[in-house]
């Protein structure tokens, strides 16, 4: 999930996976998945990664800057209250 996050917040960054393949930072989670088949391991888990992350990716990058999009996923008040203290205003 973090890295399909990270993945698609940097789309231009070149990637070279054991100096075989060359490809931008958007694929890596599709190479790293085929690497992880290709030693014969199950895949399920990195397809639920992929899918966490672009979920993720889509409530809090994409869909809050269409056209009457909002943030969807907001920290509850009282945990920031509890992790901040006081300091609220650090957050805004």
């Amino acid at each position: 999930m973090l890295v399909y996050v990270w993945s698609r917040r940097n789309p231009y960054i070149r990637m070279n996976f054991f100096g075989l393949l060359n490809f931008q930072a958007p694929f890596l989670p599709w190479v790293l998945m085929g690497f992880s088949l290709l030693l014969g391991n199950s895949i399920i888990i990195d397809l639920l990664g992929i899918a966490v992350g672009h979920i993720y990716y889509f409530l809090e990058d994409v869909f809050p800057n269409q056209p009457g999009g909002k943030k969807l996923l907001l920290t509850p008040t009282n945990w920031s209250v509890a992790l901040w203290g006081n300091q609220l205003w650090l957050l805004v």
